[in-house]
């Protein structure tokens, strides 16, 4: 039995033996291995020594650099304080003047308001009303924001006067229908659609068709600006946003003028187109005398009937063995009928172009009375209804003159030209009377 007790104690004896030293063991090993480590460490940092060294004297001149800034700060933020205590009382003594700066505020937002609401822009953009009557209206100070919006709508609508610009709108047309089709507009000034002239009613905040257009000059103007589109291309512009053109509708034409004149305007018309045509077939007929007399005057031995100096001429050589007393009285008298044959009619001429001015005094005349008559009853309240009158009264004086200046003119080309013609046939007529002397 005790041997077994002692068999027993030797086995666990020597095998709690067997585990110190496994642990001694264990904790040699582990012991090198941190002095190895150690070691490493060691020799790691002696060789990086230099790159330590270099590390510590970035970080010393970075630190002294910082140095420097913050003393640079520190005086850049004392001279801020400086500036600030100045500006606050700068500000101090100028807010005293935001009342007065308000007050331009709303009187410039009210011209800008006044002026938007006539101008074509109107349509376009027609939310920029709303910030024009809010500044015009307000009664407190705006803030910054509210200003800049102001500043920028204003900044847009001077940019807007210098553009063209096609959008689509609501025009009301003639007919009283309301369409929306594209508009042409030129800055502030003008716009058309469909080659009719607008203008921009705020009352119904649309574009309305002038009621009277312009002529078909302006109109076939403004259709041929519509439809181009990079090519340049002239417009007419109306400073009056519409006034102009509808004056321009309303000015009379060449008809309605000659209207104006009435039946005497008329007459004068019909005289002075019958004397240009008579003076015309007279100028005609004198040239074509003029062309054969010249073309004569190369052989008048072979003379021709058909030609007034032929005439003379086969007088002549018909008569030449008559005495010289009586081929003179012959010639002389075949002149005298070519003469009256060439100058006919040059007094019809003349006639009218001196009776033409006095119908239109005449026109003038019962015009002014008319117009008296009008005073008399209506009185002077109505400039419209004098000038009216006195410029219907005034048409015919033009229309006299108008006709009788090419009418005098054509006169004295007639009586120059007959002349001349006379002339001719008297001289070849001396000449042919020379040779018989001979």
């Amino acid at each position: 039995m005790i041997k077994y007790i002692l068999a027993t104690l030797l086995i666990i004896n020597s095998s709690f033996a067997l585990d110190l030293e496994n642990l001694l063991h264990s904790v040699k090993q582990t012991s090198n291995k941190e002095i190895i480590d150690e070691k490493k460490r060691l020799k790691e940092f002696v060789e990086n020594k230099n790159q330590q060294k270099a590390l510590l004297l970035q970080a010393k001149k970075d630190l002294k650099l910082e140095n420097i800034e913050t003393k640079r700060l520190k005086k850049l933020i004392a001279a801020n304080e400086e500036v600030l205590t100045s500006k606050e009382a700068e500000l101090n003594v100028k807010i005293g003047d935001l009342g007065e700066m308000f007050g331009s505020v709303r009187q410039t937002s009210a011209d800008f308001l006044t002026n938007y609401q006539r101008s074509f822009t109107a349509s376009q953009f027609p939310q920029k009303e709303e910030i024009f009557t809010k500044f015009s209206n307000s009664k407190k100070l705006p803030t910054i924001e509210e200003l800049t919006s102001f500043w920028h709508t204003m900044l847009d609508e001077i940019i807007q006067s210098g553009q063209v610009s096609t959008y689509q709108a609501s025009v009301i047309l003639q007919n009283g229908e309301r369409n929306i089709q594209d508009v042409t507009r030129v800055g502030v000034f003008s716009a058309f659609s469909n080659g009719n002239f607008l203008k921009y009613s705020n009352d119904i905040n649309s574009l309305i068709e002038l009621s009277t257009q312009p002529s078909s000059a302006y109109t076939s103007n403004a259709q041929d600006f519509e439809e181009s589109s990079n090519e340049i291309k002239s417009a007419l512009v109306d400073p009056t946003r519409g006034t102009l053109f509808e004056m321009l509708g309303n000015n009379p034409t060449i008809m309605d003028r000659i209207n104006q004149g009435g039946v005497v305007g008329y007459i004068i018309i019909t005289l002075g187109v019958l004397g240009l045509l008579f003076a015309a077939y007279k100028i005609v007929f004198l040239n074509l005398i003029h062309t054969k007399i010249k073309k004569q005057q190369k052989n008048l031995e072979n003379y021709d009937d058909s030609n007034s100096l032929g005439k003379i001429a086969g007088v002549f050589y018909k008569n030449v063995n008559d005495s010289i007393n009586d081929l003179e009285i012959k010639i002389g008298e075949a002149i005298l009928k070519e003469t009256n044959h060439i100058k006919k009619g040059q007094s019809f001429v003349k006639l009218l172009a001196a009776v033409t001015p006095l119908l239109g005094l005449l026109g003038t005349v019962t015009g002014m009375i008319a117009t008296f008559q009008a005073i008399t009853l209506f009185g002077t309240g109505d400039p419209k209804l004098m000038a009216g009158g006195i410029s219907t009264a005034l048409i015919t004086t033009v229309l006299g003159l108008v006709t009788a200046i090419p009418l005098l003119f054509a006169y004295t080309y007639i009586s120059s030209k007959a002349e001349a013609i006379v002339s001719v046939l008297e001289e070849q007529s001396i000449g042919m009377l020379a040779k018989t002397l001979k």
